[in-house]
């Protein structure tokens, strides 16, 4: 029983590491509570306690005790003499489970031992929009849609790993802690309440931290253009080209004849989306399908002509959307650079940014006091020190060319927060019943990231402990979480 409860509950740690260095100019620590990202920065500022910035706190498979453990060690970390911490800055990068679980699951702990400054949300969070609107609606469309298909008894069954794919988007775990969209309307009133809530677009002017000297923040994404906001599929060409490390779009239309095939297509234009007209329909359930039972049992429902069955071709388009929605979200993600102005070096921190953001990089500019020309988005790639590896290390969320590849300062550390056994517990199930598991991280990118950093790429995996060149670069590891100091 002990050894269970131990497992259960999030890992004891002092809230500084052993051999930490006295003085730094900004530490990123990265929690190692599983599959999701929790990154907690510390700027020292003169003569007044350290800023606090907190970039996400999500999870998959924990539950409400284990990140409410996490979130009283932000608190003792924040505030080591007790009572209440200041978070300066809530970054939330985008809606999903394992980004913003904890704010649900911990709500006690951060109301009652935290007061909040600024939230800094994407620009595709900000209701006001019209086109944040149709982001939006598109979305539980999707989701509707899905969860009809798996309610179906010909098609749901043979679903696997849509379910884990919507539990990104919808209930954050078992306790009945809500669901993601309830954490981002919660960081939105604390952060009205504040009095500094901001929607964030790319190429806005910089950002500057209180109290921080030398240090600027730029948003790179979400993207404004809305081709490159959808842009989450990597083609063949992509491949080709050396885009990608390494799925088509399934698109509204495809949606909607997927809607209809799941029964939730609606009345008027949705009607246009079936094959045939109502007068044409006969459901199972219709006390007129007995006069088809038996022509079908010797057809469409003979197990020897299975090739009869759309269900069957329904399968993967209906996987293709569950997929896209689970992309285009990510594409959604706020990204974050932070220049410190003397030395040019550069943290980079990209949510779960999928192709379309980072290419849409290319064309982010920036007006920067005491600078004629504007500052290119890939310049501040140029000098990237450390990079948060989005998407726990999949192969479409880091890109290649105009990507890693622009990544050239020596010593460059990468994080990824990733629970390999978790990933692996996750997907689609093989013929033979075999879970197939997420590809996190994906080989290639690992490789690719490996050559670029050498030991100095570091998981948040308890069971992977951080090389010696890491460790020489400034980063120091306990049970709870890995930290990388900038001195």
């Amino acid at each position: 029983m002990p050894a269970a409860k131990k497992v259960a509950g999030f890992p004891a740690a002092p809230v500084v590491a052993p051999g930490s260095p006295a003085k730094y100019r900004v530490r990123v620590r990265m929690y190692r509570h599983g599959l999701g990202d929790c990154f907690l920065l510390t700027f020292p500022r003169k003569g007044r306690e350290p800023l606090q910035m907190l970039i996400d706190c999500g999870v998959l498979a924990r539950d409400k005790n284990f990140m409410t453990g996490l979130v009283e060690h932000i608190h003792k970390t924040v505030a080591p003499k007790g009572g209440k911490g200041r978070l300066d800055v809530v970054a939330a990068t985008h809606e999903h489970k394992d980004h913003l679980s904890g704010f649900n699951q911990a709500r006690a702990v951060f109301n009652s031992k935290f007061d909040f400054g600024a939230v800094w949300l994407g620009w595709t969070e900000n209701l006001t929009k019209q086109e944040v609107q149709k982001i939006k609606e598109a979305k539980k469309k999707a989701v509707a849609t899905l969860r009809a298909a798996l309610d179906m008894p010909a098609i749901g069954p043979s679903l696997d790993g849509v379910e884990d794919l919507l539990a990104f988007s919808e209930s954050d775990d078992t306790t009945g802690s809500g669901t993601v969209a309830e954490a981002l309307d919660y960081l939105k009133l604390r952060g009205k309440e504040s009095g500094d809530l901001q929607y964030l677009e790319p190429g806005q002017a910089p950002l500057e931290l209180d109290g921080v000297d030398g240090v600027r923040v730029y948003v790179l994404g979400p993207p404004l253009d809305p081709i490159l906001l959808k842009g989450s599929e990597v083609t063949e060409k992509m491949k080709r080209d050396g885009v990608i490390y390494h799925l088509g779009a399934t698109g509204d239309a495809g949606m909607d004849g997927l809607a209809a095939a799941a029964g939730c297509g609606g009345a008027g234009d949705g009607e246009r989306f079936f094959p045939f007209s109502p007068e044409h329909r006969i459901s199972r359930q219709s006390p007129y399908f007995k006069n088809v039972a038996a022509f079908l049992g010797a057809t469409y429902d003979d197990p020897a002509q299975a090739w009869r069955q759309i269900e069957k071709d329904w399968l993967k388009a209906f996987g293709q959307l569950a997929l896209d929605l689970d992309s285009d979200t990510n594409n959604t993600s706020l990204v974050l650079a932070f220049e410190f102005v003397k030395t040019g070096e550069v943290l980079l921190f990209v949510g779960d940014a999928q192709v379309g953001n980072w290419r849409s990089w290319a064309d982010v500019k920036f007006t920067v006091p005491g600078r004629v020309q504007p500052l290119p988005a890939h310049d501040l790639l140029n000098r990237t020190v450390f990079y948060k590896v989005g998407h726990h290390g999949s192969h479409n969320a880091t890109l290649k060319a105009g990507g890693l590849e622009l990544m050239n300062r020596p010593g460059l550390v990468a994080f990824i927060p990733l629970d390999r056994a978790t990933a692996k517990a996750q997907g689609r199930k093989d013929e033979n019943g075999v879970q197939k598991g997420w590809d996190m991280p994906a080989e290639p990118l690992f490789h690719a990231l490996v050559e670029k950093a050498d030991e100095r790429v570091v998981l948040s995996d308890v069971g992977e402990a951080p090389g010696a060149k890491a460790k020489a670069a400034g980063v120091k590891a306990t049970a709870a979480y890995v930290d990388y100091f900038l001195v």
